[in-house]
């Protein structure tokens, strides 16, 4: 018969976040459909993955991505979408800087692509 090996385990996407801003965010939380990863604080040059074992209920094509960054009192958050496949690692990386500090603000790279993101940056209460 060729029924599926039933013992070897099942095999999950898995989401890897890596830090490499260049303005001292670390980064606090990460979200996606169905699953929220907070109290986080991933520091520049390190790197979280997580493996969504809970099910994909929003598919695995097109997830947005949300991932919040902090510094003292200041904290934004950038989103892009990506892909997943079960059994394998999909990475996105927190790059950039303050847009007023001479850079193209904070971004979100995917697969080793600057992804166009929505980043906001704002004070605790209020906006900038």
């Amino acid at each position: 018969s060729c029924k599926k090996d039933n013992d070897s385990p099942k095999e999950y996407p898995s989401l890897k976040v890596v830090n490499q801003n260049n303005d001292s965010r670390s980064i606090t939380s990460v979200s996606l459909v169905g699953y929220e990863f907070t109290n986080l604080s991933i520091a520049i040059g390190d790197s979280q993955t997580f493996t969504l074992d809970k099910g994909m209920p929003g598919g695995y094509i097109d997830i947005n991505i949300t991932v919040s960054h902090k510094y003292s009192a200041w904290s934004g958050a950038g989103s892009t979408k990506v892909n997943f496949n079960d059994g394998e690692t999909t990475t996105i990386t927190l790059k950039g800087c303050l847009a007023f500090e001479g850079c193209q603000g904070f971004y979100l790279e995917y697969n080793g692509l600057a992804q166009e993101t929505e980043v906001t940056g704002r004070l605790p209460q209020g906006k900038i």
